[in-house]
């Protein structure tokens, strides 16, 4: 079956300042959205970081002995949670990296916990290949939360996307609300 593919673009870092700033935290505070899906010594991917909205806090939720891997395609986006790491302790826990526009590139060897997809789905360019990709990095169990935006994604749409995910080794768990959109908690199943 081929992928289900989408028309839109990507979100430029020069509106970087929209995804990261005290309104956004007032409306979707980091932890109430994704706190509860976080341990201590957790890996955790931030797929589409963006200027780090989650990256950080998310740092901060899995402790001193977790790790963190800021994933975005656009160097520039990497650049920006680059530059609030300086002079934090958190530095030892993030990693940046930058992926392709028709794959991740994480070494095989990843095997995250918890994978954060914040509204960023509908911009991959074959939804097929991207849970395929994602699914590989997450271990047995894991967890993914995906949210869409509203105002960029319809239900329709949405429920293509995890239909995608469900025929790549997930399983849905939940349809938490509150999240800030369509929302779907998924677990690795395979």
């Amino acid at each position: 079956m081929k992928g289900f593919e989408s028309d839109n673009s990507i979100c430029s870092h020069r509106y970087a300042f929209t995804l990261d700033n005290i309104f956004r935290r007032m409306l979707q505070p980091p932890g109430k959205m994704v706190g509860q899906y976080i341990t201590q010594g957790d890996t955790i991917i931030d797929l589409g970081c963006g200027p780090g909205f989650f990256t950080l806090p998310m740092a901060e939720m899995t402790g001193e002995h977790g790790k963190v891997i800021a994933v975005d395609l656009q160097a520039e986006m990497l650049s920006i949670v680059d530059k609030k790491l300086t002079n934090t302790a958190l530095r030892k826990r993030v990693f940046l990296h930058q992926c392709q526009p028709h794959s991740l590139d994480l070494s095989p060897d990843i095997q995250a916990d918890f994978i954060l997809a914040y509204y960023m789905v509908h911009e991959t360019p074959d939804q097929q290949i991207f849970f395929r990709q994602v699914q590989q990095a997450l271990r047995k169990g894991g967890k993914m939360l995906v949210v869409e935006p509203h105002f960029h994604v319809n239900y329709t749409a949405f429920g293509k996307s995890i239909d995608t995910a469900l025929e790549n080794g997930f399983s849905l768990v939940d349809r938490p609300r509150g999240k800030g959109g369509k929302s779907a908690l998924l677990a690795k199943t395979q």
